[in-house]
């Protein structure tokens, strides 16, 4: 956590750098004292600076005052930087700042899988949105060495499989919940999302490679593949109980079948069992801890039909599974399995200040925070994935094109 008075050190680092690279420390000044409410800097303190005979001078005359001054400060000169046309000056301090709003985000579950009014809260809740000049944008929406190009009105597509009535296996009840928060959450994030429901391992297989051809992926900054149904060790499951490999699917997207998509990222959000295993935790007999089936509805797994692991050597996919190779995976009936419930809750709130990457490892250590029963023992699982990501991608919420507001939040 941040120390109060933390920003002071930022300045303090970048001392020398502002004394050398403000252009005009008297608009930073002006900016200071007349566009901020209460002024950061008073009139009095706008003329000493104004009194010193170099830039160099002004500049450190206006430090010094600032660091004499309030919390209000980075977020305020952060501005007045950006607003002054200092946008190097602008870039030292928005690290400080996102790791602050990263701080005070605040909207973690109490527990997993979350209380009924905390998941209802969060279902009405929409993405948290950038502002243009926000620091993550300024900081990482043109960084194009290390940041994932996200500038499209139309980010992509999410082509999203729903199976859910099976000829034979259990019937994935609480499977829509998932499907329709997705799809919400995803047209937040400016995708367009196509759903298939129930289909079998030909058709899954067949519709994935008619939207690896299609005019669809094409003009994108990035391609979304989301399936949810039963899954074994082999691979994830059509209705028909048959398996189809990940790899297979994957396949379809790499650049010599989907040149459209060559260098940009390739997303697999994987919801089914890997395998039979239940990692067990604590016999019942030994806690005092309630089951695992909060506001009632209970769990189900994604059961069992057995793939090798699935390891990718090409760039630019992540591959991210609700539960490890060879265990099972849980999902609530009245609410959705534990791993897509997770990406939504996060993705909702986090999206606008880190990237997939560390978003997916706080969807791991929340899913890891969950307990399913049996009626005897408790159960736990987590979920990993596997990337090939050479840059950051972050979904830039709210903003397209050259930092203009998104159509969609007008």
């Amino acid at each position: 956590m941040a120390r109060e008075d933390a920003w002071k050190d930022c300045i303090r680092r970048n001392y020398s750098f502002f004394k050398n690279n403000i252009a005009d420390p008297l608009d930073v000044a002006e900016y200071l004292f007349g566009e901020t409410t209460p002024p950061i800097i008073t009139d009095n303190q706008k003329e000493m600076v104004k009194a010193e005979r170099t830039t160099s001078k002004k500049v450190g005359k206006m430090l010094d005052i600032l660091m004499k001054r309030g919390p209000r400060v980075p977020q305020h000169l952060y501005r007045a930087f950006v607003e002054t046309d200092n946008p190097d000056c602008a870039d030292k301090i928005a690290p400080y700042l996102i790791q602050l709003e990263k701080q005070a985000l605040g909207k973690d579950p109490s527990e997993w899988p979350p209380l009924r009014d905390e998941h209802k809260s969060m279902i009405k809740d929409h993405v948290t949105y950038l502002k243009p000049n926000d620091p993550c944008c300024y900081l990482q929406y043109a960084n194009d060495n290390e940041v994932y190009s996200m500038r499209r009105e139309r980010r992509g597509l999410v082509f999203l499989i729903n199976n859910e009535q099976f000829y034979e296996l259990q019937r994935r009840d609480g499977t829509r919940f998932d499907r329709d928060y997705l799809k919400s959450l995803f047209i937040d994030l400016h995708f367009e999302v196509e759903v298939e429901n129930d289909l079998t391992a030909k058709e899954i297989t067949e519709k994935t490679r008619f939207i690896s051809r299609s005019d669809k992926v094409k003009d994108s900054d990035c391609f979304i593949f989301i399936i949810l149904t039963h899954g074994d060790e082999k691979g994830v499951c059509g209705i028909d109980g048959i398996s189809v490999p990940v790899t297979t699917l994957t396949e379809m997207f790499e650049p010599n079948n989907c040149p459209e998509l060559n260098e940009k990222p390739k997303i697999f959000l994987i919801q089914a069992c890997r395998g039979d295993k239940k990692e067990m935790v604590i016999p019942m007999e030994q806690s005092g801890d309630a089951p695992s089936q909060p506001d009632g509805g209970g769990d189900q797994i994604d059961a069992n039909i057995s793939a090798t692991a699935t390891v990718h050597s090409k760039a630019d996919f992540l591959i991210a599974y609700s539960t490890p190779e060879g265990s099972l995976s849980w999902r609530k009936t009245d609410a959705g399995s534990w791993f897509m419930q997770a990406i939504v809750w996060i993705f909702k709130y986090e999206s606008h200040l880190k990237d997939l990457v560390e978003m997916l490892g706080k969807v791991n250590n929340v899913v890891s925070k969950g307990k399913a029963t049996d009626g005897q023992t408790h159960f736990v699982t987590v979920s990993n994935f596997n990337s090939s990501l050479r840059k950051k991608l972050y979904f830039f919420p709210g903003i397209y094109a050259n930092k203009a507001v998104h159509p969609s939040c007008i």
